[in-house]
């Protein structure tokens, strides 16, 4: 472990943490004080202190709660469940206005706030601290950008365009007024951002295996530039960051067994098939996971949709016995019970499952960004989207690798008995990451990667969110005219922002619409 560190950093005003000792506390620890800019910046401590704040502000709570809304809400995964929340019902249903809570972009902005703080400022103190040298302050650059970027990645996705800072706002004489920019245009800079410093994050953190996990290194580097490349239609970029993730043997990836996937990737935490992931500990719990899935003696926000048909007109999978069925929901009465990160399957007996099968788990889990089954099936959607014979065959050889180990029961290669044509395998790769993913907070924004190839959301309406719909409120009828918009699929900014920024303009489709009944 390194010496103690102070973490100090900017959201409007410096801000500092409290001394760590250990790397736990250094991700969780809130902030506890204002401080000015005069006493910060002296020594490469500082510096540290600041990146750690970093990384606890992405493990805020309204962020992680944010990742599942924005990612989640509005796919074919989910559905109210018991306990039901205002908020989060109208976004299910399609009534979505800008005086939601889920909404507001702020908590984004305070981390990518603190990242351009770190780096305005750290250049400084690596030239007036000896100890502090040019390969830590590199790292700590790239570790600040790739924050920064993810951060971006997800407003642009969720918003469109949205304002892009890359300078700090230390106080109130800098106000945050400024226009909204691009969001293609955001993102091709901050991945030409990631691509200049991919070298310079460290391949590993040899401290611990919590540091390796939960901070940013070259493979979480080249997998944010490869999630950046794809949602930018940028295929062969995302196929060089994945292949560069695969073929780089420092820092190793292995995709945990069939045996210990669930338990290991989603319970303990930090698994061999980790890129990234947001650590929390019983200091800091993981609220998201707690309300909208539920815990033991709780009622859940959101429920699945019935997956379990296997053979019927519902089935998202091929086998009754794959894993992620068995393990990730399960039947609790009229609900189907979401059990991934909250609980784990100890009786594979029956094939249906019922909560009694399971143990649960608590709230300390991890969220995890980025794993190494991302890197295989955004490969796998890139060379769908090149086409041609070998990289389709390739793309289905991808899918293969996260079908087979969660179906240990079927013969190897079970899936790639038939290649087909291209839409085959553009669909095929969509539905294994739906498997794969499932209440990772990833289908919605793989739904609308989609949409935003066809540039209409039609198909993508008819064919995946239809059902949904129907099952919620039986409200097809009224949503599909007027979902029918590109622009809808994404989020109105809130009114709240409007009002304090004059130069924002709302999305396009929530001018003329401030609900879905307009």
């Amino acid at each position: 472990m390194n010496n103690l560190m102070k973490a100090k950093y900017f959201i409007t005003a410096l801000a500092f943490l409290s001394l760590m000792t250990s790397c736990e506390d250094w991700f969780s620890t809130p902030p506890e004080s204002e401080m000015v800019r005069d006493d910060f910046w002296k020594k490469k401590s500082d510096v540290e202190g600041a990146i750690g704040a970093c990384y606890r502000t992405l493990a805020d709570q309204g962020v992680i709660k944010r990742l599942l809304v924005w990612g989640e809400l509005r796919s074919d995964n989910v559905l109210d469940g018991r306990n039901r929340e205002d908020n989060v019902y109208k976004i299910l249903t399609a009534n979505i206005t800008a005086d939601n809570e889920y909404t507001r972009w702020s908590q984004f902005y305070a981390c990518i706030n603190q990242c351009n703080t770190l780096i305005a400022n750290a250049p400084d103190v690596q030239a007036s601290d000896p100890d502090y040298a040019a390969t830590e302050l590199n790292a700590h650059l790239a570790e600040a950008k790739a924050i920064r970027a993810f951060c971006y990645l997800t407003l642009v996705r969720t918003f469109k365009d949205v304002p892009y800072v890359t300078e700090p706002y230390v106080d109130d004489s800098r106000p945050f007024v400024m226009p909204q920019t691009s969001g293609d245009e955001i993102l091709a800079a901050e991945l030409a951002v990631l691509k200049s410093i991919d070298t310079q994050a460290p391949q590993l953190w040899t401290e611990n295996i919590p540091y390796t996990r939960g901070r940013i290194t070259q493979k979480a580097v080249w997998t944010l530039e490869a999630d950046i490349a794809l949602w930018l239609n940028r295929y062969d970029d995302c196929v060089e960051a994945c292949d560069k993730v695969l073929s780089t043997t420092a820092n190793p990836l292995v995709l945990e067994r069939a045996s210990t996937y669930f338990r290991n990737v989603f319970l303990t935490g930090n698994s061999s098939e980790s890129i990234w992931e947001l650590q929390l500990d019983q200091n800091n719990q993981n609220a998201a996971v707690r309300d909208f899935f539920g815990l033991s003696g709780t009622d859940a926000c959101l429920s699945s949709y019935n997956f379990s048909s296997v053979g019927g007109s519902s089935d998202l999978f091929l086998a009754q016995r794959d894993l992620r069925r068995m393990n990730a929901f399960v039947s609790a009465g009229a609900y189907y019970a979401i059990k991934k990160y909250t609980a784990l399957r100890t009786n594979l007996t029956n094939v249906d499952g019922r909560e009694a099968d399971f143990q649960w788990g608590d709230a300390n889990c991890n969220w995890i960004l980025y794993r190494l089954p991302d890197i295989y099936l955004m490969k796998a959607e890139a060379l769908a989207e090149l086409g041609g014979s070998d990289n389709l065959q390739e793309a289905v050889r991808l899918c293969g690798i996260t079908y087979d180990r969660a179906n240990p029961d079927l013969e190897p290669g079970t899936l790639v008995a038939n290649i087909g044509n291209q839409e085959e395998v553009r669909n095929l790769v969509l539905a294994e990451r739906q498997r794969e993913f499932l209440f990772e907070g990833k289908r919605y924004f793989d739904l609308m990667r989609r949409m935003r190839r066809d540039g209409t959301p039609a198909q993508v309406l008819e064919t995946y969110l239809r059902k949904r719909y129907e099952e919620i409120v039986s409200m097809w009828a009224d949503v599909r005219p007027k979902l029918n918009d590109v622009d809808a699929i994404y989020m109105p900014v809130n009114n709240d922002e409007l009002r304090a920024n004059p130069l924002l303009r709302q999305n396009r489709f929530y001018e003329t619409s401030s609900d879905i009944t307009r």
